[in-house]
């Protein structure tokens, strides 16, 4: 996301996570914000990602069972965004607040114009990724996860998420144990969700 939290599945808000098992992460370490979806480990060690969204009618469900004071907050925001359509803060917060509130389809519109207004921010590409993903959308995740690493290569929640979608949703493990690799060349010592260095990650996800 792009304020403060923390997750594992896709990583998501700012980096979250995706999935059921081996969770997909979008996070924004220090001071942005790390979601996560679901973590439940399988064996071989990474998880199995493939947590279904919920209805619409769920969704809004979920929504409605939010605080007040987070309720109140998205209606603020979504009247700032109003009045002030070009206001990238506002925007990305209110994302990341459909994000928490499990609000994929709007959560996805407001990430996209918070990255028109400031294309190239990973952690907002890396959490949009996350969204698009909990719609099953998942190539357009990847994209997303791919953007994000090609402004920052060693970015780990882009790379977890993107290991995650690839092995389970594309059931293409060859490339998803090929994105952690790319994360260790740059980032050796690189710790993934659940304090698994990225070496084992790679070791474990290859056998």
């Amino acid at each position: 996301m792009g304020t403060n939290k923390s997750g594992e599945a896709t990583v998501g808000r700012s980096a979250a996570i995706l999935g059921a098992g081996l969770a997909l992460l979008a996070g924004i370490f220090l001071g942005f914000t790390i979601r996560g979806m679901m973590d439940s480990p399988s064996k071989g060690g990474m998880p199995a990602a493939q947590q279904q969204m919920p209805p619409p009618q769920a969704q809004q469900q979920q929504a409605q069972q939010a605080s007040p004071a987070l309720l109140d907050r998205i209606k603020a925001l979504e009247k700032q965004t109003q009045l002030e359509p070009a206001n990238v803060a506002a925007w990305t917060e209110l994302g990341n607040l459909y994000f928490d509130t499990d609000q994929p389809e709007k959560a996805i519109p407001a990430y996209e114009k918070s990255l028109t207004l400031e294309p190239g921010n990973p952690d907002v590409l890396t959490d949009l990724g996350v969204m698009y993903r909990h719609v099953n959308k998942f190539d357009k995740a990847l994209e997303c996860f791919n953007k994000a690493l090609a402004i920052n290569a060693g970015h780990v929640i882009a790379s977890y998420n993107k290991s995650i979608v690839l092995e389970h949703d594309k059931n293409d493990r060859a490339s998803a144990v090929a994105a952690l690799k790319a994360l260790a060349a740059k980032n050796p010592q690189a710790v993934l969700p659940g304090n698994k260095p990225v070496a084992q990650a790679i070791q474990e996800l290859s056998q």
